[in-house]
């Protein structure tokens, strides 16, 4: 499908269809999903996420199975609406990681022998972590609840919340790692490999020395920081935090979206009442946002007399 809107020279770009996934000619170059089998990776040894290149050689497409066929304007329209619904997804995905990095922390920061409670430092570190994931979490709740339905019956998520809260995950992430670390410690820095875990020589010497407190045992507070680590220092980890940043579409996109969709212009004519004016009403200001130039978004003007004659 196309992933950008198309001018009218761009028909031959214009393309979308379906087909199996194992059609005769294609092809998929895919990248393993996860660390399978990696005793340090606590969850992506167990979880992961693939993504490939799928590429098409001389493949038969039924024809009820053709969406576009070089239909520009609808293609713009199709990836936008593509747009909006994956990144109202990439909210939830993400809130779910940053439940993950939550309650990591917290085992973290009790393993520690430390009390947010009395740690002023550690609480306000997690009520940012909170806060950040909890932010376009709501984005996502907002975008759901205040979708619209077309006459088909398709949902579409709000566009000005699903592109909010997937341009806070895509800039935020960076942050949720650093919290994350600032509640753990240095632990996840020196924490010997997961092959020392049965090593008779170093075993009893490294729980002795790593315990944090005397009713945790130190296994467990290396497993969380494991945990922690595959999360956010992994090579895995720098994956997910590049496709939060650029997956369906970079943050640019998403400010993009968010201008256009937005009714400054409401807003604008809010403070004009405030103030006692009435230039809106006159026609003396026209919004500039693509789709918001006039009440039903983007008018063919009326051709005047002399235009007609051309």
């Amino acid at each position: 499908m196309p992933c950008r809107t198309h001018v009218p020279a761009d028909k031959d770009f214009a393309v979308c269809c379906a087909v199996p996934v194992d059609a005769p000619g294609v092809t998929i170059v895919a990248r393993p999903a996860g660390r399978p089998g990696d005793a340090a990776a606590k969850f992506s040894a167990k979880y992961g996420q693939s993504v490939g290149v799928v590429m098409f050689d001389d493949v038969f497409v039924p024809h009820d199975r053709v969406f576009l066929a070089g239909e520009t304007e609808e293609g713009g329209f199709l990836t936008t609406s593509y747009a909006t619904h994956h990144r109202h997804s990439c909210i939830g995905a993400r809130a779910g990681f940053g439940d993950l990095l939550i309650g990591a922390g917290a085992l973290m920061i009790e393993a520690n022998g430390l009390d947010a409670e009395k740690h002023a430092h550690i609480r306000e570190a997690m009520v940012e972590l909170i806060t950040i994931t909890e932010s376009f979490y709501a984005c996502g709740v907002a975008s759901s609840v205040y979708c619209t339905k077309d006459p088909a019956g398709s949902v579409m998520p709000d566009a000005v919340f699903s592109n909010i809260g997937k341009l806070l995950l895509a800039t935020k992430i960076y942050d949720m790692h650093r919290v994350a670390h600032y509640v753990s410690g240095g632990l996840i820095v020196a924490l010997p490999g997961p092959d020392e875990d049965h090593n008779p020589e170093t075993r009893a010497s490294l729980a002795a020395v790593m315990g944090g407190r005397p009713d945790i045992p130190a296994e467990q507070r290396a497993e969380v920081a494991r945990l922690i680590e595959d999360l956010t220092v992994s090579h895995e980890a720098g994956w997910y935090s590049v496709i939060s940043l650029h997956g369906g579409g970079s943050p640019e996109a998403m400010k993009r979206e968010i201008w256009r969709n937005y009714p400054v212009m409401e807003k604008a004519e809010l403070v004009e009442n405030l103030l006692g004016r009435d230039l809106v009403d006159q026609g003396q200001r026209v919004s500039k946002q693509p789709g918001r130039c006039c009440a039903t978004g983007c008018e063919v003007p009326t051709p005047s007399a002399a235009e007609s004659l051309l």
